[in-house]
């Protein structure tokens, strides 16, 4: 059997929610070394697309398999450590789509899909979204309490609280876990996975964030970032910060009640850069700001209890030695 015949085999028996985690190893080396071509498996994929059902298959294949997807997917973005073979970046970004719209009902639709049953998929999942400026606490099927940080978003699907418990972030969120050691508890951002059974922690990971961070309030908290390099069980009061450029770690012990200031409204810089410090603002304050002078290597740290925008500025500019001004209603800091 040829590396295309078999890995057509694979895709089929995905599908059918009838692939090993064996297979699964499998197909994923011949999509990495370029076995198939991406006529071929676009082909595959449509075919078994519109005939296979919509189901997904068991908890721990079906695992095995976004995770991987959700790799990929960083990688096309820039994130994380290079693979042991490198793949074309055309090929990776489509493979990834692919695998996307099967696992999270993504935007993607590889030629020939049907815009319907894409549909059906985004609709098994409730998805939670604030808006700059905005903050949302959210209670979830199991009792779970999520308070979702402004310019964020929440996932989850229709098989949430029963045979699982897994969620997808993009932002910032404080999870208040109702306890199930027979159910545990997963969130899933970018190439960071926190898996947990029942405890209290925040879970910061914006995109746009060169670093993202867990800080745990009570019980212990398992992290796990890109393939396996960073895995680490974490303590109350303890927290994990990790670089995603270069992939430096830092554990700290933290007062929670400080690092977590935010959940009372406030504003907080955790030795922050300006630019930094100019996103976390955007997103508070839903304005538009042009940072004009990004030569200070001032860290900004500090928590500011309910302040206007101007005031925050005027804080920034003089610990930066800065200025700024304000114009058809954007700031400019130089």
């Amino acid at each position: 059997m040829t590396d295309e015949e078999l890995a057509r085999d694979l895709v089929i028996k995905y599908i059918n929610s009838s692939c090993t985690r064996d297979e699964l190893s499998a197909l994923f080396d011949l999509l990495e070394k370029n076995s198939i071509s991406l006529s071929e498996w676009d082909a595959v994929m449509l075919e078994q697309w519109e005939n296979g059902p919509l189901e997904t298959t068991d908890d721990n294949t079906y695992d095995i398999y976004r995770q991987k997807a959700m790799q990929l997917i960083s990688r096309k973005h820039g994130g994380g450590k290079p693979a042991g073979r490198t793949a074309v970046p055309g090929r990776i970004v489509s493979i990834a789509a692919s695998l996307a719209i099967i696992l999270t009902g993504g935007h993607f639709i590889a030629s020939g899909i049907k815009k319907d049953r894409v549909e059906k998929q985004l609709a098994t999942y409730e998805n939670i979204v604030t808006a700059p400026g905005q903050t949302r606490e959210v209670t979830l099927p199991d009792g779970t309490e999520v308070t979702l940080n402004v310019a964020s978003s929440l996932k989850y699907n229709a098989r949430y609280g029963k045979e699982m418990r897994e969620v997808w972030l993009d932002g910032e969120a404080f999870f208040d876990v109702a306890g199930d050691a027979e159910c545990p508890f997963s969130i899933h951002s970018g190439m960071l996975d926190v898996n947990v059974t029942g405890t209290s922690f925040n879970v910061c990971s914006y995109p746009d964030d060169h670093r993202t961070s867990v800080t745990v309030k009570s019980g212990k908290v398992g992290v796990v970032y890109g393939d396996d390099d960073i895995r680490m069980s974490l303590n109350p009061d303890e927290e994990i910060v990790i670089d995603k450029a270069d992939g430096s770690v830092a554990r700290n012990t933290v007062k929670t009640k400080d690092a977590l200031a935010w959940l009372k409204g406030d504003l907080v810089f955790r030795q922050n850069t300006l630019p930094e410090a100019v996103r976390i603002l955007q997103r508070y304050y839903s304005c538009n700001i042009e940072l004009r002078d990004s030569t200070s290597n001032v860290r900004l740290s500090g928590t500011h209890d309910n302040k206007s925008i101007e005031s925050v500025l005027s804080s920034i500019c003089f610990s930066a030695g800065l200025q700024y001004t304000e114009k058809d209603g954007r700031y400019i800091i130089y």
